[in-house]
């Protein structure tokens, strides 16, 4: 190689980092990355105590990590090379079948089963109404053969038979509906929850164990799409950025005298079963019930018995099609909400409660033990 040539390919590199070091100067710092739905750090603030504990220079490698210039294009480079490379996965999702964004599932040890089990069946104990517990399967379960056959993936069908086998609760066979239907759209492909439809066959296993009647699915002649343009936690977190997007659908419409307090921040507000608003924001699943909140109130206008819904995201897109079947429905979310809930139960008179989650969080919240007192 001539001096020319090397001196040529010096001057190009040092372009290309004097390039990127003036962009991150001139470039205004972000927020919130919208594609991986989080916070950005800011530029922390410096004084030398900071300085000698460590703290500003943890700070301040985060903000150059979070604000580099065209850090979204990169993770989506970084995903694609990985993908090149054969490896199927990037921050531990999994490229599957028909554009599936899909997390193996990683099952706990059973003495964590144990104890979180134990902590129900302290509900059962506690109170005179009756109590139910539905363990929602996850799509690496009922859609595993859409994941790559070298990804990782422990058997949650194995783990809910487990749990269901130390309950003292009446269980709710949520896993075999789900897979009686695995061939349809019941989860969306970018996020981890379910879809409406999947909600729809939830909604079907809960009626048979509480016996109540089930409407045909053909009956919900106002069943509609409200987005076509829904990415989910699961997209933001893999880097896949270029898969297609899912749809949202409503099955049932509020009823009138239909009534919701929510109480986000304490103070009671007028509650929506959908807030349309959240469908203009990157976070559209919290369309249903207004997302994440620590108690919602809801008085359906219906006859029929109370119900109290221990709850993780998976049931804020149930909810609606409970309407008809319970005068009263409260919902808490042991987060937000910490309360003694054998005494809310006996405060209420609720007939009966519903403790629903997914695996994964039944798996790993630490709020359980609040199910014991």
């Amino acid at each position: 190689m001539s001096k020319k040539a090397m001196w040529a390919e010096v001057l190009i590199f040092l372009a290309f980092i004097f390039g990127f070091f003036i962009a991150n100067i001139i470039v205004p710092d972000r927020a919130m990355s919208e594609q991986e739905n989080t916070t950005l750090q800011q530029l922390p603030k410096f004084s030398f105590e900071r300085l000698f504990n460590k703290t500003f220079t943890k700070q301040f490698e985060d903000y150059s990590s979070d604000q580099f210039v065209l850090r979204d294009q990169w993770i989506t480079l970084k995903a694609a090379a990985e993908l090149a490379l054969g490896k199927e996965e990037n921050n531990d999702v999994s490229y599957g079948a028909d554009q599936t964004l899909i997390e193996g599932f990683d099952a706990p040890d059973n003495s964590a089963l144990d104890t979180n089990m134990g902590y129900l069946n302290q509900l059962v104990q506690n109170t005179d109404a009756e109590v139910y517990f539905a363990l929602i399967p996850e799509k690496s379960e009922i859609w595993s053969e859409r994941l790559p056959a070298r990804t990782p993936n422990d058997s949650e069908a194995e783990f809910i038979e487990y749990c269901y086998g130390l309950s003292q609760a009446n269980n709710v066979d949520i896993l075999s509906v789900m897979r009686e239907h695995a061939d349809e759209y019941v989860y969306y492909r970018t996020d981890h929850h379910w879809t409406s439809l999947g909600a729809y066959y939830g909604y079907s296993a809960l009626g048979k164990a509480m016996d109540f009647t089930v409407p045909a699915l053909e009956s919900y002649g106002d069943r509609r799409v409200v987005s076509d343009s829904f990415y989910g936690t699961t997209w933001s977190k893999s880097g896949f950025s270029w898969v297609e997007p899912d749809s949202m659908e409503i099955f049932v419409d509020a009823p009138d005298g239909l009534e919701i307090t929510s109480y986000p921040e304490g103070s009671p507000v007028e509650g929506r079963l959908y807030d349309e608003s959240k469908l203009a924001v990157k976070d559209k699943y919290s369309m249903f019930m207004g997302g994440n909140c620590p108690l919602h109130e809801i008085v359906t206008g219906s006859d029929g018995p109370s119900l109290l819904i221990i709850r993780d995201s998976y049931t804020d897109s149930l909810i609606p099609f409970l309407l008809d079947d319970f005068s009263e429905i409260h919902v808490i979310d042991l987060r937000y909400y910490r309360v003694s809930l054998a005494d809310y139960i006996a405060e209420h008179g609720f007939d009966k409660v519903l403790v629903a989650y997914s695996v994964s969080t039944f798996a790993t919240d630490v709020n359980l033990l609040l199910l014991g007192r």
